[in-house]
């Protein structure tokens, strides 16, 4: 086992200057380097490397002088400011933080499929090497799809240290934000399918759910499927924050959050500690009911589930109430979608041409963003071009109605009622591929 320190330094600029100046102007130069130096590192941590089970994994250590330690699993995806400044603001508080991007370190390509993929050799070896090093007592947090490499390197160290027969008591548990314990993304419309370390779990946890998150009304079924492998469930509801660590969550609940964790940490880790954690680790449970490898789509594809449409009754940005239960006798395409949500953006234009192709003929498209309030939709209509009406879910109830997991998400009802066509994702509404099945599903109207 080896462990080392590296601490990132920067580059001075070389210029040309007189000999007279030679002196001075290389002493302020000393200068301004070692207190950015110093700066970047009170701001960042110390950059720490860990020979792990012959990898050799970077993380950033915030050191503290307490008897806790978070190893903090990140995702991989997003801005790192806000996490950094809340680790920072932890440590100061008497808990040394740990914060590591494992995908990263093992120079894998970030996303849901590698998180997925990790099998969580890596946080197993982790915890035990944070307790060698430091003697401290190990609390996990991860966000999102990191949730899982997370509690399977948990499961893996419990593994390992019944084996040994030596206590669990080093391992207070696990710490997780909007947690994403999904093996698969379902095809639109159905259930999601949990990763069977969900239900294999049985350490203490706490769980902070942003409620304005895309899995908010998937939190019961999560909580279920923790307490099912037997682990100890907290959990804490965040209103108006869409996601805590999402830099453009500019909420001011999402604000009061951030201003909070640091305090409310070290606290939820001395609740944990209080928590005995089992020594031996439950079986692992097979998931028999998983749909099969799915993905996001790239077209419209049919729609597998057996899920009627729903009415709808929701209003716009105006307060005015829009009303529909029956769905015959047109094409309707009905879009969930966010305007945190990139791809969401990023499909308007093809919607707002597909739109105006479609004058005319019998056709509607009915848009519903995702808990989001009036104001916030007004914004962004001022910065983009959205040429159909916005209905508003404000709490995201209704799309979890529709079973909707990711954003954007559509479904296509033909003339007689039915789901014809489920896409998870963006498309380009625009294509021949999409006119073509569009139209034909018109035609079906004419020829009835």
């Amino acid at each position: 086992m080896r462990a080392k320190i590296q601490l990132a330094a920067m580059d001075s600029n070389r210029q040309r200057f007189h000999k007279t100046d030679a002196i001075a102007t290389f002493l302020v130069g000393v200068s301004m380097l070692l207190l950015a130096t110093t700066a970047l590192a009170a701001d960042a941590g110390e950059m720490m490397t860990l020979d792990v089970d012959d990898d050799e994994l970077t993380l950033l250590r915030f050191e503290a002088e307490g008897q806790h330690l978070i190893i903090w699993i990140s995702p991989g995806f997003g801005n790192l400011d806000r996490a950094h400044a809340v680790a920072r603001a932890i440590s100061q508080r008497g808990i040394e933080v740990w914060h590591i991007d494992i995908a990263e370190s093992l120079f894998l390509p970030p996303g849901t499929s590698t998180l997925r993929d990790l099998d969580g050799r890596n946080v197993a070896s982790l915890i035990q090497q944070a307790h060698q090093l430091t003697g401290k007592m190990i609390t996990l947090m991860a966000r999102s799809y990191a949730a899982l490499p997370a509690l399977r390197g948990a499961r893996l160290w419990q593994l390992q240290t019944s084996s040994q027969n030596r206590k669990a008591d080093s391992l207070t548990g696990a710490i997780v934000f909007s947690p994403e314990l999904y093996s698969e993304i379902p095809p639109l419309g159905m259930e999601p399918v949990y990763d069977p370390i969900a239900s294999s779990t049985n350490i203490p946890i706490m769980l902070y759910q942003a409620g304005k998150h895309g899995n908010r009304w998937q939190l019961d079924k999560t909580i279920e499927q923790l307490q099912g492998g037997g682990a100890e469930v907290y959990h804490k509801i965040l209103p108006g924050v869409t996601g805590v660590f999402y830099q453009n969550d500019t909420a001011a609940e999402t604000s009061a959050v951030l201003k909070a964790l640091p305090a409310e940490i070290p606290r939820i880790v001395s609740m944990l500690a209080g928590v005995p954690t089992p020594s031996r680790a439950p079986q692992l449970r097979s998931n028999i009911a998983a749909h099969g490898n799915h993905s996001l789509d790239i077209t419209l594809k049919p729609f597998g589930g057996e899920m009627e449409p729903l009415a709808i009754e929701l209003r716009d940005i105006d307060g005015v109430l829009y009303k529909r239960s029956a769905f015959t006798g047109r094409v309707t395409l009905i879009n969930f979608w966010a305007s945190w949500c990139g791809p969401c953006v990023e499909e308007i234009p093809a919607l707002n041409k597909l739109r105006e192709y479609m004058k005319g003929k019998p056709f509607e498209l009915i848009s519903i963003n995702y808990a989001e309030s009036p104001q916030q939709i007004r914004e962004f209509l001022d910065r983009v071009k959205v040429d159909f009406p916005v209905l508003l879910d404000t709490d995201g109830s209704y799309s979890a109605k529709w079973q909707v997991l990711v954003y954007p998400a559509t479904f296509v009802i033909a003339g007689d009622g039915k789901i014809a066509y489920g896409v998870n994702g963006a498309i380009d509404w625009y294509s021949d591929d999409v006119l073509n099945k569009l139209e034909a599903l018109m035609q079906r109207l004419v020829n009835n």
